[in-house]
């Protein structure tokens, strides 16, 4: 019997090298995304369903949803849409820190809402988040972004433990900088120049490029049928080695380091 997927910000980027993905290995994708036109090329690929979804929208997170869960029986719900601000705190306005919150947070929070009892009722399958590496290392002009994540990064955790006794897996995929045309409508480095052009270092980690999302799509297919009880995946080989640092370090002894890193 045919798997099946949904994801929300299957236009590009993760999202569509996961869709790319799946659909390869005989899997149904249900790839949203709030511009049909930029995905259309993903109705060529076999088992691909596209469909419009703009999960800052409630109304249509409703609507869309109740329609897929009433003609297919979803084995994986992936909440990757969202969007970032790379920004110092005092010059990001409050409309844009609400409209990121109600896309990359409230957003991801409704549409899982939606397929929560569909989950509950079949005992199966699994509730995967995109999150970031700023989710658990915090960065200079990341206020906005990195507490939206670390939102995400709560309400997985937490889902983690509605959902066990019902054997419904919870997980998290966290990126690092990832080589796509993620949007940053708001980047402002005035100020940060050279601690920017240091973070940017670190993150690259002595490669040319950051890695391709195709290397995350295969971290969420492991993650989607590996069946363990694992709750966070990075998503690539630098973010996994940077998340461990961190996680060695601990928040005090990291905050010495990465702020001579940046500064000195």
């Amino acid at each position: 019997m045919m798997k099946t997927i949904f994801i929300t910000g299957a236009s590009s980027g993760i999202g569509k090298a996961t869709a790319e993905l799946f659909s390869a290995n005989g899997w149904r994708v249900i790839a949203t995304m709030r511009n049909l036109e930029k995905g259309k090329d993903l109705t060529e690929l076999p088992n691909v369903v596209i469909m419009p979804l703009d999960v800052a929208d409630s109304e249509q997170i409703k609507a869309t949803c109740r329609k897929v869960l009433e003609t297919y029986d979803v084995d994986v719900l992936l909440n990757n849409a969202g969007y970032g601000i790379m920004a110092p705190l005092e010059r990001i306005p409050e409309a844009e820190i609400r409209r990121l919150f109600d896309t990359d947070v409230i957003g991801t929070m409704l549409v899982t809402q939606q397929f929560i009892p569909h989950f509950k009722h079949r005992r199966a399958g699994a509730i995967l988040t995109t999150t970031s590496l700023a989710g658990t290392i915090a960065f200079p002009r990341d206020t906005v972004y990195g507490a939206a994540k670390r939102a995400q990064e709560g309400m997985v955790e937490s889902l983690y433990y509605e959902m066990k006794p019902f054997n419904v897996a919870v997980k998290s995929m966290i990126p690092g900088g990832t080589k796509t045309n993620f949007q940053t409508p708001l980047n402002d480095a005035e100020g940060y120049e050279q601690a920017a052009a240091r973070q940017r270092a670190y993150l690259l980690d002595g490669n040319a490029e950051f890695p391709l999302p195709n290397e995350a799509a295969q971290i969420i297919w492991q993650a989607a049928t590996d069946g363990k009880d694992q709750l966070r995946y990075p998503t690539d080989s630098v973010c996994r080695k940077l998340y461990d640092q961190y996680l060695t370090m601990g928040a005090e002894r990291f905050k010495e380091y990465f702020s001579q890193l940046l500064f000195e």
